[in-house]
């Protein structure tokens, strides 16, 4: 599974490469080869919830997608 995110004022896309907690945001990647794959749907709903409560979700939607 991959996390897809989706800017909501700019309406541009990518994917989740890695995430920071030390920094508290995310790196992403246009290049959906060079995506995170989290092993299900329930592991990437947990990264979801940690970017959200980072803030993330302020600007980004976030779906879960197959790899």
């Amino acid at each position: 599974m991959l996390i897809k995110w989706t800017n909501k004022f700019s309406g541009e896309t990518g994917f989740v490469q890695s995430i920071s907690k030390k920094e508290k945001h995310f790196n992403n990647t246009f290049d959906k080869k060079s995506a995170k794959v989290y092993k299900d749907k329930s592991a990437a709903q947990r990264i979801i919830t940690l970017l959200t409560s980072y803030g993330e979700a302020e600007a980004n939607d976030f779906a879960i997608i197959s790899a």
